[in-house]
């Protein structure tokens, strides 16, 4: 799962074009379907204009950096009406009062978590007078601009750490495959291949990869091994 907060400022870098096409500025909720539908960016040259990458277009959502295969996947919120109307609904859910469906207040939504695969929201961190702990999302009634509505349960059923029930669930099988392994695999058939236009150092400082080498999948292994920004370093600087 990814939290919403830790989104806000990231870079988001083409990988096929090598560049840094936009920093993340807001993330688009849509409450009917209860999930992340698009990323909000900007960049400094693009004045007014609000432009925006649908959830199903986003390789990786790392501690670094937001990655799309192209910079094609940005669009213009004009171009897309559902965008748009998502936007100025400003349903933000942090900061957001969370109150029980009989007026009982529950406490301030201080961050949910999502799906890294498909955008659904799974759990919401909720701070009230007496605690602060993790609520299921399926707990939701209502996802509002000013309240969000829980079930009445919701109010005895705060949870103290984010997997205490889901640990089983972390176990793969011999042939599982994590979905942090699908985002390397993909970024690295992006990758290889493409040379180097300057070296990529390690945080050390210390040059790992040479201007001019053609990328190996074990180049690629070993600058995601060395850390988000030194991967990211590597992704902006190929052909």
């Amino acid at each position: 799962m990814k939290n919403s907060t830790e989104l806000i400022g990231l870079p988001v870098i083409s990988i096929t074009d090598g560049l840094e096409i936009g920093t993340v500025k807001s993330i688009v909720v849509n409450p009917e379907k209860r999930s992340v539908d698009f990323i909000a960016i900007e960049h400094e040259d693009w004045q007014t204009s609000v432009r925006a990458i649908p959830f199903k277009k986003i390789i990786g959502l790392g501690e670094y950096a937001v990655t799309v295969e192209q910079s094609s996947a940005i669009i213009d919120l004009n171009e897309i009406p559902l965008a748009n109307q998502l936007l100025n609904r400003k349903i933000s859910i942090t900061e957001t009062k969370a109150m029980s469906k009989k007026g009982r207040l529950i406490g301030e939504i201080k961050d949910y978590y999502f799906n890294e695969d498909s955008g659904l929201i799974e759990h919401l961190e909720i701070e009230s007078a007496q605690q602060r702990g993790y609520l299921k999302a399926e707990m939701v009634i209502t996802y509002g601009k000013d309240i969000i509505v829980l079930e009445e349960a919701a109010y005895s059923s705060f949870q103290s750490s984010l997997f205490e029930e889901e640990a089983p669930e972390a176990e793969e099988g011999p042939e599982g495959v994590t979905l942090l392994s699908q985002i390397k695999d993909k970024q690295s058939s992006l990758l290889v291949g493409r040379k180097l236009t300057t070296d990529v150092k390690d945080d050390k400082g210390i040059s790992i990869l040479h201007a001019g080498s053609e990328l190996t999948k074990a180049d690629i292994e070993l600058a995601q091994r060395k850390g988000p920004a030194v991967f990211a370093k590597l992704a902006t600087s190929v052909n």
